[in-house]
C-alpha cells in the first residue's frame, strides 16, 4: 500500500509546484496578483494582495510626486500591450478625474504603471487602448487585467466633502451663531404679553423735541 501512497504524494507536490510557477490554483483558475491603487489619501499609494509571490513588491520610481504615482512590476508571461482606464467624477464623459496607464513593451521584463489623480495628467502614447471608462465610487473598482496582474483603483468621489470644506462650513456656522446671539442680546424678545416672534425695540416718542 505504501508503494501507491508515495506516487500520489509526489503527484500532489508536483501539482503544487506547477501551480506556484504558473499561477494556476487548485480549481484550475489563474491565481491573480491584485494591484490595489488607493487614491483616498493625499498621495496615491499601491499595495499587492491575492496570489503574491514571495519577495514581489512594486518599485516606486523617482518621478512619483503629489497626485502622480509611477511604479513597475516584474513580469515574464505578459504579452506586449498598452491600455488605460479613465475615471470620471459624476458621469462618464464629464469631468475627468483619474487615469491609469499600464504598458508592457515587447521583450521587457517589467510592467510600467502610471496613475494620475485630479487632474489626470498622464499622456497617452500612440496605440493605447481605452479599456474602461468608470465613474468614481469611493470603493475599489476593477480597472484592467494584464497577464498575472489585476488592477483595482479606489478613487475619491467628488460629492464627498473634503476636510478643508467641512472646516470652512463649520467656521461659517460658528460666525453665524455668534452674530445671532449678539443680536438677541441687543434686542431682547418681547415679554409674553407682546406679539410672538417680534423683537422689542426701544420706543421713541413722536413729535418735536422741545
Amino acid at each position: 500500500m505504501t508503494r501507491y501512497i508515495k506516487p500520489r504524494i509526489a503527484a500532489l507536490v508536483a501539482l503544487a509546484l506547477v501551480g506556484l510557477l504558473t499561477g494556476i490554483g487548485w480549481t484550475g483558475e489563474v491565481a491573480f496578483t491584485f494591484v490595489n491603487i488607493d487614491d483616498l489619501t493625499d498621495t496615491p499609494g499601491v499595495t499587492l494582495s491575492g496570489a503574491v509571490p514571495p519577495g514581489l513588491t512594486p518599485t516606486i520610481l523617482p518621478d512619483t510626486a503629489g497626485e502622480f504615482l509611477h511604479f513597475t512590476l516584474p513580469t515574464f508571461t505578459v504579452p506586449p500591450a498598452t491600455f488605460y482606464t479613465d475615471l470620471f467624477e459624476d458621469v462618464v464623459g464629464g469631468t475627468l478625474s483619474d487615469r491609469l496607464l499600464v504598458t508592457h513593451a515587447a521583450g521587457s521584463p517589467i510592467l510600467d504603471v502610471k496613475f494620475a489623480s485630479d487632474p489626470a495628467t498622464v499622456t497617452l502614447p500612440p496605440g493605447a487602448t481605452n479599456l474602461f471608462n468608470l465613474v468614481e465610487s469611493g470603493a475599489f473598482q476593477f480597472a484592467g487585467e494584464l497577464g498575472e496582474y489585476r488592477f483595482q483603483v479606489k478613487s475619491d468621489r467628488a460629492d464627498v466633502p473634503a476636510p478643508a470644506t467641512l472646516l470652512l462650513l463649520g467656521s461659517g456656522l460658528v460666525v453665524l451663531g455668534g452674530t445671532m446671539w449678539r443680536r438677541g442680546r441687543r434686542h431682547p424678545r418681547c415679554p409674553r404679553g407682546g406679539r410672538s416672534g417680534l423683537l422689542c425695540l426701544p420706543s421713541r416718542p413722536f413729535g418735536r423735541k422741545t
